[in-house]
């Protein structure tokens, strides 16, 4: 996590030092010019002019986690014009100067304030403070269940709403064709997603199927969780360009019901790990390209198409297809192999979350 701390006194500036010192330096501090006699010739340190509100500005989305050591007030007027949404902004963590307490003040589940809070609060030997309800209740959110299974939340505007479910003593009814372990377990009831036809609110659907919403669920008494799970297993051409590899994506996508946030990797045979259009595709859209040897695909007992053709070529009978399994645990594979100018493409889904 990328994270930095602001401080605007003497008393702060040495709070931020410690902080540093217990994160291994991996912490970037920021002290007003005034102080720049305070932690002098710690690497990590910027020193800025001008007012905290236009530093603010400056480094708001610069970073992961920001860590105010100030008032708490101050805090407040400093990002209030900065928020744009839960889903992004970044975590906010304020720690009063006498070090008494550590307060979650912003992004406490999907940005992950509260743990930071938790893990400071340790560290400093300080309270910690988390105000956000399901926490307080001891009860699991489901944006921290989508966060630790690394899915999307769909649609967004409805998590309050089954949230506040579950904090006013409603059992979630949860349909999944993952399994799952739930610590909060009085709090949820289980189903398969096969049963998604008799479903009850408030639910939760956390599946990659494409599927039509029962109409005894109310408008705003569901959340889908999509799981980030999915591998686009690729076989290209010498020489392919980048919009070629986008479009046989954009295709296999399609054909899977799915969009680019749902993927979890790309991954390719060896031979096409210099691939120019396949390797700056994976690095503009933010994927890792993983990359399977032929030795691999050749000791592997799993069913995939093969061709003669690719395998007097290359060695191996397939591309796209063994390395999208061989890429995760208890893969299944969703779209076969499908051929799209230049390009061979096979969509595949990680069965356990």
């Amino acid at each position: 996590m990328k994270l930095a701390a602001i401080a605007i006194t003497k008393e702060g500036a040495r709070l931020a030092g410690e902080i540093a010192e217990y994160l291994d330096s991996s912490l970037e501090v920021y002290l007003p010019q005034k102080l720049a006699n305070e932690l002098k010739g710690r690497e990590g340190v910027t020193f800025y002019s001008g007012s905290l509100r236009g530093l603010i500005k400056e480094i708001f989305n610069s970073y992961e986690g920001l860590i105010f050591i100030m008032a708490l007030g101050i805090v407040v007027r400093m990002v209030a014009e900065l928020l744009e949404d839960k889903r992004y902004d970044p975590a906010v963590v304020t720690i009063n100067e006498t070090n008494d307490f550590v307060i979650s003040t912003l992004s406490g589940h999907l940005g992950g304030a509260n743990e930071l809070t938790q893990h400071l609060a340790g560290l400093l030997g300080a309270q910690p403070v988390i105000t956000t309800a399901t926490d307080s209740q001891g009860k699991l959110a489901i944006d921290m269940l989508a966060k630790e299974l690394d899915c999307l939340i769909e649609p967004f505007a409805n998590l309050k709403l089954i949230n506040g479910a579950l904090v006013n003593g409603e059992t979630i009814n949860i349909y999944s064709e993952y399994e799952l372990e739930l610590e909060a377990e009085d709090d949820f009831n289980l189903y398969p997603v096969s049963s998604l036809a008799e479903a009850t609110a408030p639910a939760v659907i956390i599946s990659n199927q494409s599927f039509s919403l029962p109409s005894n669920l109310a408008d705003q008494a569901y959340l889908c969780l999509r799981p980030r799970n999915l591998v686009i297993g690729i076989g290209c051409r010498k020489g392919i360009s980048k919009e070629r590899i986008a479009e046989a994506v954009e295709l296999a996508l399609e054909r899977v019901g799915a969009d680019l946030e749902q993927v979890k990797c790309l991954a390719t045979v060896d031979l096409k790990a210099q691939e120019v259009g396949l390797v700056t595709y994976a690095q503009e859209q933010d994927l890792e390209l993983k990359i399977i040897s032929r030795e691999e695909i050749k000791n592997t007992d799993l069913e995939y198409s093969t061709s003669e053709f690719v395998k007097k070529a290359i060695g191996v009978g397939g591309v796209c297809e063994p390395v999208a399994l061989l890429s995760g645990e208890q893969m299944e594979l969703l779209l076969k192999k499908t051929k799209v100018q230049g390009v061979t493409v096979a969509v595949a889904q990680e069965k356990s979350l």
